[in-house]
């Protein structure tokens, strides 16, 4: 699988998510459910989630302003404790971040994606990469992160939609909504 078609799962199991967290209380959103110095909330979860994506493929692959500066209430640590920033923000620059993340991916050559990034502010033996590794750190940042999410609401009672791949898979190839496969209309419908 390319970085392009996973993304593509991504952003459908994104949209899956956000329209379930559109249900859930606000304060659901933003109750410290974590402990820790950083991410104690879904929301704050979201945010970075967003950041990490932005930053790699934006500013530390592009060499690109990061698309956060287009939306002034989103910062660094905007979602934390006493923020007014809502579920609709965050969605908002999300899909802005998704559209110049997909316009990129699409994009890549076999050759980008074989080139070597240097990482001039990272510690010695974790400076020089693969495009294509660090791509799919950035792809797989965002799983670890929507599970994370998906348990955290588990823990307070909402249902999460269904994120695996593998029910993603048959709309992938097909093109057709994820939703008809996860959730099928009755044989006799």
């Amino acid at each position: 699988m390319n970085p392009a078609t996973l993304y593509d799962h991504l952003t459908r199991a994104r949209r899956d998510l956000m329209a379930t967290l559109h249900a859930v209380p606000d304060d659901v959103l933003r109750s410290p459910l974590l402990r820790g110095e950083r991410f104690h909330s879904i929301l704050d979860l979201l945010v970075h989630t967003a950041e990490v994506e932005d930053g790699w493929i934006h500013g530390d692959f592009q060499g690109l302003p990061m698309v956060q500066d287009r939306f002034p209430d989103i910062g660094a640590g905007a979602a934390g404790p006493g923020t007014t920033l809502g579920l609709d923000a965050v969605a908002a620059y999300w899909q802005a971040v998704e559209a110049d993340t997909r316009a990129y991916l699409g994009h890549l050559t076999d050759a980008d994606l074989n080139r070597t990034v240097t990482l001039d502010d990272w510690p010695e033996g974790y400076r020089q990469f693969t495009l294509s590794g660090l791509v799919w750190h950035v792809l797989l940042h965002e799983v670890r992160h929507t599970a994370q999410i998906a348990a955290l609401l588990r823990t307070q009672g909402v249902k999460p939609p269904q994120l695996d791949l593998l029910f993603y898979l048959p709309a992938l190839e097909t093109g057709r909504s994820a939703a008809a496969f996860v959730n099928p209309p009755p044989e006799d419908a």
